[in-house]
């Protein structure tokens, strides 16, 4: 029994001090902090992977890397991350199992780097480097190399065409504009010069729009082009006429003017993700080998990091556009050396690099996401407290929290909550858009080969709040009044006694008075009691 009531006195004892018990102890809030992104890299295996090409994945936070050896490749050329960053598709040479070297587009885990599934994209071939470009909708890729061939990334079906007929040799490069057009870059039959871009509809295959650029050839020209779909910019374009001058060129892919940067670049193009910026590579069989930042709109190099040795440095860009990362490789004397190296994006300046266990090809970044917003608001009090710390993200951080009150009111914070008040009752629908860390919300930044930026809906939350009308306070009730006493001798009767202190000094003294009247009756009556005579 006296356990009991111990046991109950300590329940008690809980609740007075507002202690929660263990079965209703509240959930911590979300974790809002995701992982890093990781930059893959297709390069030549160890001496101890599986398989004589690898698979490398690099994060993008501390530059450590993990690798996945790749049984049955003969090479491992271009790669591109699905939007959602859950699979990495890779094009190369794979031998199957009669020994028959084709073109293979192959799926893989991109956690794991496993092989998912790998579907027939041509014949091998004497050409240059197969490419690869994923569409916007991460349903369809491109190939470029021995056979240009669409990729259903649904259905696995591959279905080879020619995308340079007629007078031209073959797609030296491939890019998806934002709106879902494939653009190929046609290099002309020799000794003919001139470049050609095709748009091709991605249903159909049927050709949609041509832009010609006379005067320059191709050599293995890649193509990117800019997240507003405007421009298009080509690596290793030579002059045909001598002297045969490298260039870089920009096109506007509406008029079909161009510009023409005189620097030697090869291998891939990154954009950033405002359009306005494009790094660029002169990185082989050149004596001026340099890592080049341009201004898109000048169609100027406005910074260039020399490098020691010529490679296929085929550049990169982060999401959000603050760091650049390419193939780079050195002689020491001893033998080479490969690594993968990472860059400011601003002043190109060297941050670190990541050894590779062989010969680098090609680089792809995981696409940032949007983060995915959860919000909640206090009881329509004056302020309502608004609360989005639920919410989460896949890479990164939670950079930025833009509030829409919708009363008219609007904020930007940095943190997870916020108060408001409304100044007028009504029902209001707040709103929170979440940005990540990477500049992702709810737009996508997409740069010809692969998504850079997958926005969604995801990023904006609502809650409606109601706001009462303010409390009527009740009115007064007036105390009754209480009439005055009379004063002696003016004839006024049913006055009241004054009010506060002299008022209550009247009554006191005429209770007392009245006390005292009546002793006195009695004191009198025993004194006129008559006496008992004596018997």
């Amino acid at each position: 029994m006296m356990r009991r009531i111990g046991v109950v006195f300590a329940m008690v004892a809980l609740a007075l001090l507002g202690i929660p018990s263990a079965a209703t102890a509240a959930t911590s809030p979300a974790d809002d902090t995701g992982r890093s992104w990781e930059v893959a890299v297709s390069s030549l295996a160890s001496d101890d992977t599986a398989g004589e090409y690898a698979l490398s994945f690099l994060s993008v936070d501390d530059g450590s890397a993990r690798q996945v050896g790749l049984q049955d490749y003969d090479s491992v050329d271009g790669l591109a991350y699905a939007p959602d960053a859950r699979t990495l598709y890779t094009v190369g040479f794979v031998v199957d199992e009669l020994d028959y070297e084709h073109q293979a587009v192959t799926a893989h885990d991109a956690t794991t780097g496993d092989v998912l599934w790998s579907t027939t994209a041509g014949d091998a071939g004497s050409r240059y480097f197969p490419m690869i470009a994923v569409s916007p909708d991460g349903a369809v890729a491109m190939t470029t190399g021995n056979d240009e061939a669409r990729v259903d990334l649904v259905t696995r079906a591959s279905t080879p065409f020619d995308a340079c007929a007629g007078g031209f040799g073959f797609a030296t490069g491939a890019a998806f504009s934002p709106d879902g057009r494939a653009w190929f870059v046609c290099r002309p039959a020799l000794p003919a010069a001139g470049i050609e871009l095709r748009a091709y509809d991605v249903a159909t295959l049927s050709l949609v729009d041509t832009v010609e650029i006379p005067g320059f050839y191709p050599r293995d020209s890649r193509i990117a082009i800019t997240p507003d779909g405007s421009t298009a910019v080509l690596s290793n374009a030579a002059l045909a006429t001598p002297p045969s001058v490298e260039t870089t060129l920009r096109i506007d892919l509406v008029t079909g003017a161009h510009g023409a940067i005189e620097q030697f670049t090869a291998g891939s193009i990154a954009l950033s993700p405002d359009s306005a910026r494009a790094w660029v590579a002169s990185s082989w069989y050149a004596d001026d080998r340099a890592l080049h930042a341009v201004d898109l709109d000048a169609t100027a190099v406005i910074a260039s990091l020399p490098l020691a040795v010529g490679t296929f440095a085929n550049p990169l860009v982060t999401p959000d556009g603050s760091r650049i990362y390419m193939i780079t490789e050195e002689n020491t004397g001893g033998g080479w050396e490969y690594a993968v190296s990472r860059h400011n994006a601003d002043t190109l300046a060297v941050l670190g690099d990541t050894p590779l266990p062989g010969f680098g090809v090609d680089l792809a970044v995981t696409p940032d996401q949007a983060p995915v917003a959860r919000l909640t608001a206090s009881e329509p009090n004056s302020p309502v407290t608004f609360d989005a710390s639920a919410s989460t993200v896949e890479f990164g951080t939670i950079a930025e929290y833009a509030w829409d009150f919708g009363d008219g009111v609007s904020t930007v914070t940095t943190t997870p909550t916020v108060e408001h008040e409304y100044a007028e009752p009504g029902e209001y629908t707040a709103t929170v858009r979440l940005t990540s860390s990477g500049g992702t919300s709810t737009e996508d930044v997409y740069t010809g080969q692969q998504m850079l930026r997958n926005g969604d809906a995801s990023a904006v939350a609502t809650v409606t709040v109601t706001v009462p009308e303010p409390a009527v306070p009740e009115p007064a009730v007036p105390e009754p009044a209480v009439p005055e006493p009379a004063v002696p001798g003016s004839g006024v009767a049913g006055e009241l006694p004054p009010a506060g202190f002299q008022g209550a000094w009247v009554v006191i003294v005429g209770f007392g008075m009245l006390v005292a009247g009546a002793l006195a009756v009695v004191i009198v009556r025993r004194r006129v009691q008559p006496q008992r005579k004596d018997a």
